[in-house]
C-alpha cells in the first residue's frame, strides 16, 4: 500500500506530514430471512479522527498535494479524507482556499456531518460561513435512514434544505413510496420535516399533492391525521374513520376522529389524555346526534372517564366510568373499553388512604345492566376501613367496618343504609414443609331500610354471628428420574373446616351479594357470596390437593387440582328464591389441570363435575399451540348447565399464521352446540413489508338482542351481522402497533390465555 499523506491546515498556513494507513470496513452478516434490511451508508467506513485538531481547523488526508503558497490554495488528489469539527469529507480531488476558507471537491464525493450523509459528483463548503452545497445529490439522515434525492442540497448548521427533492424511509433500492417536492426542508432540532408542492407517490404513481405539509422523521409525536380505516358492514352500511392526533404538550394530547356510517350518518370521536408524574387520566366522547337508522329518540352516544392520582406516599385517588345512552349501543358500533358480550357496565370512584396498618377507603359505585333488568342499586356513597396489628404469641388482630348507603338507580324511594362491623383474631404459622391458619371473629351487621314498598323486608333488621375457620397444607416434594431427565414433584393436600351458624336473613334486602363459582380455589373461600347482605351458614370440610410437576429450570410441566366440600349439615342460606342454598352431602367435585407438553404446547381444563348425577355442570378445556405472537392456534370447548333455563355447549377455534415473512392470516369460528349455529366468526389476512402494511378482515357475528316484551326477553330467530374492513398503512408517516392477536380479542368471542372458571 503506498504512503499516504496527512496535511493539516491552519488558520495561519500548511503544516506538516505523517503516515497514516487506511482501516477496512467489516463484512456484514446477512439479516436473517423476514427482517427489514437497514438502508446501506453512503459513510459506510468512517474517517480516522486527526489527533489533536483544534476546533475550526481544517484537517486533510490524501496521496498527493499540491501546495501554492502565492495564492494560499492547496490542491489534494488521491483518496483524499478532509475534516472540519464534525464534518468529514471522502473525495478523489479537493482544493481548499485558506483566504475564503472554500473547500471544492470533485469527482465521487462522499460528505457527513453526522446528522446526514450525503453523495454527489461535485461539492462546496464555505467553512468561514459553515454552508455546503451540493448539486446532483443523493442524502440520508443517519439517525432514521430517510433518503432521497436533491437537484440542489444546502447544508448549515443543523439543518438541510433540498430542492428538486424526494423523501422516503423505504429501505430498498426500489420504494414503494415516497414524497417528491419542490422543496423539503430538515432541522436536525427538529423531528419532523417540511415540504412545499409535494406530491405522494404509491409505487411510482402520484396519489395525492399538497401545496404544503409536515412529516415525521423520528418517533416523536406530531399533530396531523393518522391512518384512515375503511370497513362496510349490514348494520351501518360503507364506514370510514379518518383520525385527526393532536400534540397539544409533552405530557398532554387528544385525538379527533370523524366517523362516517352510511346507514347512520356522521358520529364524531374524541380522546384526551394526559400524563404527569403524580397522575393519569383519559377521557372519551362518542357522539352521533341522529342515527338515521331508527326512529323516536335517535341520539346515540358513548362517554367514559379514566383517571387516577397520588398524593404522597399514602393518598390516592382512582374514577373510572363507560356511559352509553341505550343499551344497543355497544352491539351496534363497538367500543375499546367494553366488549359487545358484556352484559354490564361498571363505574366507581374512589379515594384510599393507605398506612402500614390502615387502609381506608371511600368510595360511590354504581352498575348499569344492559337489557331490562331489575335495576341495580349504586353505592352513594361507602365508606371501609382495615386496621391490622400483630400482637403477642404472633395474634394477628384485624377489624374490618364498612358504611354503605344503597339507592334503587330508577326507584328512589328504594333505598338502606348498612353499618358492617367485623372484628377478627388470626394466629398463621408458616414453615417449610407446612402451613396453617385459624381464624375466629364476629359479624355484626345493622341496617336501616324502607320497608314502605311491601317487599316482607323489616325496617332496621340486625345481623350477629361468629365465623370460625382452619386451613391447613402439608407441602412435599421429590425428585423424579424420567428417561434420564431430572424432574421434581411437588404435593399439596389441604383441609379446611368452616363453622358459621345460621341466621335469619330474609328481611335483609339484596344490594351487593351474588353467588361465587365454586371452582378449586373457591371451595377453600371464608365465605360463599359476594357482599354482605347475605353470610351463609357453614359446618363443612373442604379437602383438596394440588400436584405439579418441575423440570430442572423450574419450569412448570404439569399440575392437577382436586377439592371438594362436605357437608354436615344442610346450608339454609339462600340469596333469590332457592339459590344458594344446599341441600346435599357434598359440593359437586372441582378438577383443574394445565400441561406444558413442550415449549409451544399446552393443555388447560377446569371442570365442575356433580357426583350424585355423575354428569359434568361447568368445564372449560382448550389445547393451545403458541410459537410466537404470530403463529398462535387454540382449540376450546366449554359447557354450563342449567344457566337460566338453558345449557350452553360450544366449541371455538382461533389461529394467527404467520404464511411467510410478509403474509399473516388470522381466523376465529365460534360455534354452538346446543343450538346449533355459528356465533362468532372472523377471518383476517394481512401484508406486511418495511414499507407499507395492508390488512383486509371479514365477520359474522350474532346480534345481541335486548328486546322484551312484559318485562320479559323476546325469544326468536337470531340475527346475525357480516361486515368487511380494510386499513392500509404507509409505514414511516405515523404507526399502527396492532397486531392481528389484538383483532382477535376484540372479537365477540376474544382470545384468552388460560381460561379458569374463577370469578
Amino acid at each position: 500500500m503506498s504512503k499516504l499523506l496527512q496535511t493539516w491546515v491552519w488558520a495561519i498556513g500548511l503544516c506538516s506530514i505523517a503516515p497514516v494507513w487506511a482501516q477496512s470496513a467489516q463484512p456484514k452478516q446477512p439479516l436473517p430471512m423476514g427482517v427489514c434490511p437497514l438502508p446501506t451508508e453512503l459513510f459506510q467506513t468512517p474517517i480516522e479522527p486527526i489527533a489533536n485538531l483544534p476546533k475550526g481547523a481544517i484537517g486533510v488526508r490524501s496521496e498527493r498535494s499540491d501546495l501554492d503558497y502565492r495564492t494560499e490554495v492547496a490542491s489534494f488528489f488521491g483518496d483524499v479524507e478532509v475534516q472540519l469539527d464534525n464534518q468529514q469529507l471522502r473525495t478523489e480531488q479537493a482544493q481548499i482556499n485558506q483566504q475564503s476558507g472554500a473547500i471544492n471537491a470533485s469527482g465521487r464525493t462522499r460528505y457527513t456531518n453526522g446528522y446526514v450523509q450525503v453523495e454527489s459528483e461535485n461539492f462546496r463548503l464555505n467553512s468561514a460561513e459553515n454552508q455546503a452545497y451540493i448539486s446532483g445529490a443523493q442524502y440520508q439522515l443517519v439517525a432514521s435512514g430517510a433518503r432521497g434525492k436533491a437537484d440542489i442540497l444546502s447544508l448549515s448548521p443543523q439543518s438541510v434544505r433540498l430542492e428538486g427533492s424526494t423523501f422516503t424511509t423505504c429501505p430498498t433500492t426500489d420504494p414503494a413510496w415516497q414524497l417528491s417536492a419542490r422543496t423539503i426542508s430538515l432541522n436536525e432540532d427538529e423531528a419532523f420535516g417540511e415540504a412545499w408542492h409535494a406530491k405522494f407517490e404509491l409505487f411510482g404513481v402520484p396519489v395525492v399533492y399538497m401545496p404544503y405539509m409536515s412529516f415525521p422523521i423520528t418517533d416523536e409525536r406530531k399533530s396531523g391525521f393518522l391512518f384512515p380505516t375503511v370497513r362496510s358492514s349490514q348494520k351501518n352500511g360503507f364506514e370510514l374513520e379518518v383520525p385527526y392526533y393532536i400534540n397539544i404538550a409533552p405530557h398532554m394530547d387528544a385525538t379527533i376522529t370523524p366517523r362516517y356510517m352510511a346507514e347512520r350518518g356522521l358520529q364524531m370521536q374524541g380522546e384526551f389524555r394526559f400524563l404527569t408524574a403524580s397522575s393519569r387520566g383519559q377521557y372519551n366522547l362518542a357522539l352521533l346526534e341522529n342515527d338515521s337508522s331508527r326512529t323516536g329518540d335517535n341520539s346515540r352516544f358513548l362517554w367514559r372517564v379514566e383517571q387516577e392520582h397520588t398524593w404522597g406516599e399514602n393518598w390516592r385517588a382512582y374514577a373510572n366510568g363507560t356511559f352509553i345512552s341505550d343499551d344497543d349501543y355497544l352491539n351496534d358500533f363497538g367500543s375499546d373499553f367494553a366488549g359487545r358480550a358484556d352484559a354490564q357496565l361498571y363505574r366507581h370512584v374512589q379515594v384510599d388512604y393507605l398506612s402500614e396498618q390502615w387502609q381506608v377507603t371511600l368510595r360511590s359505585e354504581d352498575f348499569e345492566l344492559l337489557g331490562n333488568f331489575r335495576s341495580p342499586y349504586r353505592t352513594l356513597p361507602q365508606i371501609s376501613s382495615y386496621y391490622t396489628y400483630t400482637g403477642p404469641f404472633g395474634l394477628d388482630f384485624d377489624v374490618f367496618s364498612e358504611l354503605s348507603h344503597f339507592r334503587n338507580q330508577e326507584l328512589s324511594s328504594d333505598y338502606a343504609t348498612r353499618l358492617h362491623l367485623e372484628p377478627q383474631v388470626r394466629f398463621s404459622l408458616e414453615q417449610p414443609g407446612f402451613d396453617w391458619l385459624a381464624e375466629l371473629g364476629y359479624a355484626y351487621t345493622y341496617y336501616d331500610q324502607n320497608e314502605d314498598l311491601d317487599r316482607g323486608l323489616q325496617e332496621n333488621p340486625s345481623r350477629g354471628m361468629m365465623n370460625f375457620r382452619w386451613r391447613g397444607r402439608l407441602n412435599f416434594e421429590r425428585q423424579l428420574e424420567i428417561n434420564g431427565a431430572s424432574y421434581q414433584q411437588t404435593l399439596q393436600p389441604q383441609i379446611q373446616y368452616l363453622y358459621t351458624p345460621y341466621r335469619d336473613q330474609a328481611g335483609i334486602g339484596i344490594y351487593d351479594s351474588t353467588l361465587m363459582q365454586d371452582d378449586y380455589q373457591g371451595l377453600f373461600r371464608a365465605r360463599r357470596f359476594s357482599g354482605l347482605d347475605r353470610i351463609a351458614d357453614a359446618n363443612q370440610v373442604a379437602v383438596g390437593a394440588s400436584t405439579s410437576l418441575f423440570d430442572s429450570q423450574a419450569r412448570e410441566l404439569a399440575r392437577l387440582s382436586l377439592a371438594q366440600i362436605y357437608y354436615f349439615s344442610d346450608s339454609e342460606t339462600q340469596l333469590l328464591e332457592q339459590q344458594g342454598a344446599i341441600a346435599a352431602d357434598r359440593s359437586d367435585l372441582a378438577i383443574e389441570t394445565r400441561f406444558r407438553l413442550n415449549n409451544r404446547w399446552y393443555v388447560d381444563s377446569a371442570i365442575q363435575y356433580d357426583m350424585e348425577l355423575n354428569s359434568t355442570r361447568k368445564s372449560q378445556t382448550s389445547v393451545e399451540y403458541r410459537k410466537d405472537s404470530k403463529n398462535l392456534m387454540q382449540v376450546s370447548h366449554r359447557t354450563v348447565t342449567s344457566i337460566l333455563d338453558d345449557n350452553i355447549e360450544q366449541i371455538g377455534m382461533l389461529g394467527v399464521v404467520e404464511l411467510s415473512p410478509r403474509w399473516q392470516l388470522a381466523s376465529n369460528w365460534y360455534y354452538d352446540l346446543h343450538h346449533n349455529r355459528t356465533n362468532d366468526a372472523l377471518i383476517a389476512l394481512q401484508y406486511s413489508d418495511c414499507c407499507w402494511a395492508m390488512r383486509v378482515s371479514a365477520y359474522r357475528r350474532i346480534d345481541r338482542s335486548f328486546e322484551f316484551f312484559n318485562g320479559q326477553p323476546v325469544i326468536g330467530e337470531p340475527e346475525f351481522d357480516t361486515g368487511v374492513s380494510f386499513q392500509f398503512i404507509i409505514k414511516g408517516l405515523g404507526s399502527d402497533n396492532q397486531s392481528l392477536l389484538d383483532l382477535l380479542e376484540q372479537s365477540l368471542f376474544g382470545y384468552r390465555q388460560p381460561f379458569h372458571l374463577s370469578n
